[in-house]
């Protein structure tokens, strides 16, 4: 369901909308199974994820997947003050109930247990596997303006975009009794975190173009929010990794009506995410092995890239 109005003889609208949704899980979701060897601290281990149809998962009192179910809800508004300016405001809330999540890491060295007895006679230390574990809720606002104006003989383009959200885990965690009687957690602290602090709750851009005749070149400036990684049991092993501005350039030049020659550069001024502060705990940095954050989604660790083309078209 949605509506629209318009008021200042067009150059304002007014908008809303109510929508419900629905996602099947997917085949990898359903059908992945694997064994894998892990190497932590000096030790071996083996861990397996068991497929939703196996009969391992019905003895943990696991349910077989069923799709996700959403609804959700919009508004906003747009204006065109000038002839040059717009902007546009969006609020917006989606509720996710039965969300597929991969579960933690299912131990327990307790063979009198169904998670200890199950773990002992598939030769594996720990388990995971998908679940419909988790109810959520995302609100966010996102912000869109632009600009545009003669300069001399050229024009400026002026871009401004920013968005802030938050997701949170709405109710309990369905825990089947098998898996809490093992004293075990279905979706921890650090796998929690992968849906309500692994990513920005802000990004901000601010773009700066200037085209003359055949050149132009466009700055943008895009700041991403802070993230906080988890620890699956240890707060006092959490890490905050700060916001960040990346700067990148892009440049275009048309020779004519079939060549145009380009470049640009990534990450201009070399930033980069945090170091990994991996505390007590070897596998936070897997052992030295990354530096840099491997398990949230900030911004990328590949510092300044360059980019030339030349473009021919017939």
């Amino acid at each position: 369901v949605n509506g629209r109005g318009v008021f200042m003889d067009g150059r304002g609208s007014i908008r809303a909308s109510a929508q419900t949704g629905f996602r099947a899980p997917s085949l990898h979701q359903i059908h992945l199974s694997i064994v894998q060897t892990l190497v932590s601290g000096g030790s071996i281990s083996n861990q397996g994820t068991f497929n939703n149809q196996s009969p391992v998962l019905r003895q943990l009192g696991v349910d077989e997947l069923k799709e996700e179910t959403s609804l959700g809800f919009t508004g906003g508004i747009a204006l065109q003050p000038t002839d040059n300016t717009t902007f546009s405001l969006d609020v917006y809330q989606v509720d996710v109930d039965d969300r597929i999540v991969y579960s933690s890491s299912i131990a327990s060295d307790d063979t009198t247990t169904v998670v200890g007895s199950i773990l002992a006679q598939n030769s594996i230390t720990s388990l995971k596997f998908f679940t419909n574990a988790v109810d959520t809720r995302t609100k966010g606002i996102d912000f869109v303006g632009t600009y545009r104006t003669e300069a001399g003989s050229g024009m400026v383009d002026v871009n401004v975009a920013a968005n802030y959200n938050e997701t949170e885990i709405r109710g309990s965690i369905a825990t089947p009794a098998a898996i809490a009687a093992a004293n075990v957690e279905l979706f921890d602290r650090k796998e929690q975190s992968r849906l309500i602090s692994a990513r920005p709750d802000h990004k901000v851009l601010l773009g700066l173009g200037y085209t003359q005749g055949p050149f132009h070149v466009t700055l943008n400036n895009t700041r991403f929010g802070e993230v906080r990684w988890q620890h699956a049991t240890d707060a006092t092993l959490d890490q905050t990794f700060s916001a960040k501005v990346i700067t990148d350039l892009y440049l275009r030049y048309t020779v004519n009506s079939f060549v145009t020659i380009g470049g640009s550069v990534q990450n201009l001024f070399d930033v980069y995410p945090d170091v990994i502060e991996p505390g007590d705990d070897v596998l936070t940095d897997l052992g030295g092995r990354f530096q840099y954050p491997w398990e949230v989604n900030q911004f990328g660790f590949a510092g300044a890239t360059g980019i030339a083309s030349v473009d021919v078209s017939f």
